[in-house]
């Protein structure tokens, strides 16, 4: 299905704030209210955004299936590798860092592009579910 132009330019005009939102949650997030989850879910909305209003064919070109994977794998991954580091220092994800906050606004960082891209993720898998029907 296909939007009409004022819904496509808009979500192209969107998109940028709900990214830059998101980034803003994720790296002040453990200062005020917020975080890496809601600015994972925020950034994963600005995808989604552009998806279902320009349609799956032409936004797969540009964001392939697999960065999706991909990003969400390796924030698993540098999660386990955080708390290691932690580990040496002499306890799971020690507050090793000495910024304010220490390991919390990498820690909100990571796992805001893990639910980013985790959400994408799916919801690329539903469509290829949908697809198929």
């Amino acid at each position: 299905m296909k939007m009409s132009t004022v819904v496509r330019s808009t979500t192209k005009m969107v998109s940028p704030f709900l990214v830059t939102y998101a980034a803003y949650l994720m790296l002040y997030g453990h200062l005020s209210p917020g975080g890496g989850f809601q600015g994972g879910v925020i950034l994963a909305v600005a995808v989604i955004l552009l998806i279902t209003s320009h349609g799956y064919q032409k936004v797969r070109k540009r964001f392939h299936f697999n960065w999706a994977s991909l990003m969400e794998s390796s924030a698993g991954a540098m999660l386990v590798i955080l708390g290691l580091v932690g580990l040496s220092f002499g306890a799971f994800y020690s507050n090793f860092l000495p910024t304010e906050g220490g390991v919390i606004l990498p820690f909100n960082v990571i796992v805001g592009l893990e639910v980013g891209a985790a959400f994408t993720f799916v919801f690329y898998i539903l469509l290829r579910w949908v697809e198929s029907d």
